[in-house]
């Protein structure tokens, strides 16, 4: 029970700092793509915009996947491995939908 409880505060606190670790994020990545609307090269600036939002939605995918991963911490033999299998597969799946609309027309 006290195993429990310890596993679900370490969680509750990494889940808490990731959250704040991503505010901060959010706000020191703003003033770069602040600069594109005052910028004459609009592909240059609409280029950096994209890849600003690729890796901002990757380090989501990321921080979930890790997040998925803590959870199947406290669930034993099977049902973790089973855990982590799903947690490694939607990981992938959501990968591959972010990429989709990042590909190029031929």
């Amino acid at each position: 029970m006290k195993r429990a409880i310890v596993v679900a505060l370490g969680v509750a606190v990494v889940a808490s700092s990731a959250a704040g670790f991503g505010i901060s994020a959010a706000s020191r990545s703003a003033p770069p793509l602040m600069q594109c609307t005052q910028s004459a090269d609009t592909d240059v600036c609409r280029m950096r915009v994209a890849s600003a939002a690729r890796a901002d939605l990757r380090a989501r995918i990321e921080a979930r996947y890790e997040t998925d991963r803590a959870k199947c911490a406290v669930l034993p033999g099977a049902q973790k491995d089973a855990c982590l299998i799903a947690a490694h597969a939607v990981r992938g799946r959501s990968l591959l939908e972010a990429a989709a609309p990042y590909e190029r027309q031929s």
